[in-house]
């Protein structure tokens, strides 16, 4: 595996997986979706203005992405944007590899802002607490 920054062939399946994969939680249940993809992918733009984005990948074809972290520090404090693997590469450890990345001590209390069933469940494993708001910078 090789872990390395989003290249910009690779925002097509960046965007598109963080939509498509966001489409179905909580927050977005009832929402339209060309309301939910047009202004969601602004929220995807609001995270990236000063976000790091580490891709795995495999290390023999990079174009091969498994997975990829997104977060920044706001405040100093650590703020978890967006993780994912796609569906055939989890339960492989990717997930705790692209966490290890960030270089995060996840004893120290955090932040995410994208609250999903898998964010949910590694909240208290993580020391993270759900703040959306937090984009807002305010």
């Amino acid at each position: 595996m090789l872990f390395r920054p989003l290249a910009s062939e690779d925002k097509a399946f960046f965007y598109n997986s963080w939509l498509k994969s966001f489409r179905n939680g909580s927050l977005c249940k009832g929402v339209d979706n060309t309301i939910y993809y047009i202004n969601h992918h602004k929220v995807i733009d609001l995270c990236l203005k000063n976000s790091n984005i580490i891709v795995c990948c495999n290390s023999d074809d990079p174009k091969i992405i498994y997975g990829y972290i997104c977060w920044e520090r706001i405040d100093g404090q650590f703020v978890l944007h967006y993780l994912y693997v796609k569906e055939k590469y989890r339960k492989l450890g990717i997930a705790k590899m692209l966490l290890a990345q960030t270089g995060h001590d996840f004893s120290v209390l955090g932040c995410y802002t994208h609250q999903t069933k898998p964010a949910f469940s590694l909240e208290e494993k993580l020391n993270l607490v759900y703040h959306p708001y937090i984009l807002l910078k305010v």
